[in-house]
């Protein structure tokens, strides 16, 4: 019955696209059209498909059929439009991520859990960028780049193939009710990654940015982005004293209080330059560690994700560039392998100086090997920001996202 739903919205939407033929909208109607068009048959594909493949890949499978490179229904413009909802995604994503990052639990196995996260991030990095940096002739990605823009957009990859998907390990976790070190090792590490990543992401953007703008824009001073990512923790932490005050005295619609905060949070953002990342991180850290009002906001954020992330994961299907996975299959399989060699050999190594035990060390590291919702978020912000060099690193984030 979900399959005929789904055609019978693919008719509605042909038919449209004939109408549209003669009579053209204006963009945002179309984008309007088509968010609700990904929303409805984004969410039936999922429902079809949730017994084979994850929802998220369903979601990606079904922008990439909708996509301009098969029936064509969402185009690179309607795409672009909609780039708001890819910034919000990633709010939603870094407040998750900062809200879960608890005291307690890194008390509990910190040593083991500080030891993984930086040997381990470290090992993939490292790995990752020199890799793709030695192998960079042959590889289509760093075609007419500079020796310099060539190693600073290996470091834009490796800092990405750093992340791992919280989501994935609990939804594992959940589904198999599984407990002990191992899982308290893989949640705790997921989620202090997840924070390592975002802020040196914005670090390496920073540097990125300069090499891949135009040489006749101005750029700000090594100062002034050090100001920005200095006040953003701060900015966030009041925020957070806000978003605090508001669950504690009010605590009304959660859902609609969560997405106008983040729609606020990226709007000053934006404002003062802020890097929007940082500013979410602080405010979910300080929700979450220093209130009572923490699982009203997990919920809240739970609720809210649901349909962007449908939406943000199909836009990242649609915008991806299948007849550049053929230039840049080499570069996917190359970033795939050495991720996974390194994730498994950094882990091994983090949890063997912290003398965890035996099953940590041997499996924890398959916690790590999903990736999702912060690396299509960092994928969607280096298309847009690094020109046509970002736009193949992003088609080989996503190729890796799939298979991973």
């Amino acid at each position: 019955m979900r399959l005929v739903l789904v055609a019978l919205l693919v008719l509605v939407m042909l038919g449209l696209e004939q109408l549209h033929a003669h009579f053209p909208p204006d963009i945002g109607s179309r984008a309007a059209l088509v968010f609700g068009f990904l929303l409805l048959s984004g969410f039936l594909l999922g429902e079809v498909l949730v017994h084979l493949v994850p929802r998220i890949t369903a979601y990606l499978l079904a922008g990439m059929l909708f996509g301009p490179h098969v029936l064509g229904m969402v185009d690179q413009q309607v795409i672009a439009h909609l780039d708001l909802v890819d910034e919000l995604a990633l709010v939603l994503i870094a407040l998750t991520a900062g809200a879960e990052l608890k005291f307690d639990r890194l008390k509990q196995r910190a040593r083991g859990i500080i030891s993984i996260t930086l040997i381990q991030s470290m090992a993939v990095f490292v790995a990752t960028t020199f890799g793709l940096w030695l192998a960079a002739s042959g590889l289509s990605v760093f075609d007419g780049l500079s020796s310099m823009q060539i190693m600073v957009m290996a470091a834009v990859l490796g800092i990405i193939a750093t992340a791992t998907s919280p989501s994935t390990a609990v939804a594992i976790i959940v589904e198999t009710k599984s407990q002990g070190p191992t899982t308290d090792s893989v949640l705790g590490v997921t989620v202090l990654k997840d924070i390592v990543v975002l802020v040196s992401f914005s670090l390496i953007m920073a540097l990125a940015q300069g090499e891949f703008a135009d040489s006749s824009s101005s750029q700000p001073s090594v100062w002034h982005l050090a100001l920005d990512l200095a006040l953003s923790p701060v900015v966030g932490s009041a925020f957070g004293l806000l978003m605090i005050a508001y669950l504690r005295f009010i605590g009304k619609q959660p859902v609609l209080f969560v997405a106008a905060a983040a729609f606020l949070l990226i709007s000053v953002s934006n404002t003062f330059s802020l890097d929007v990342l940082l500013v979410a991180v602080a405010t979910g850290f300080t929700v979450g560690n220093f209130s009572q009002q923490a699982k009203a906001l997990t919920d809240g954020l739970e609720r809210a994700s649901g349909p962007v992330f449908l939406i943000f994961f199909c836009l990242a299907g649609a915008g991806l560039n299948l007849a550049a996975l053929g230039q840049t299959w080499r570069a996917i399989l190359l970033f795939v392998a050495l991720r996974a060699v390194f994730t498994w050999s950094g882990t091994w190594m983090g949890a063997s100086v912290a003398k965890e035990p035996h099953s940590v060390r041997t499996w924890a590291w398959t916690g790590f090997l999903g990736q999702a919702g912060v690396s299509l978020g960092l994928a969607a912000i280096i298309k847009t920001r690094l020109g046509p060099a970002g736009g193949l690193a992003a088609d080989i984030i996503i190729g890796a996202i799939v298979i991973n």
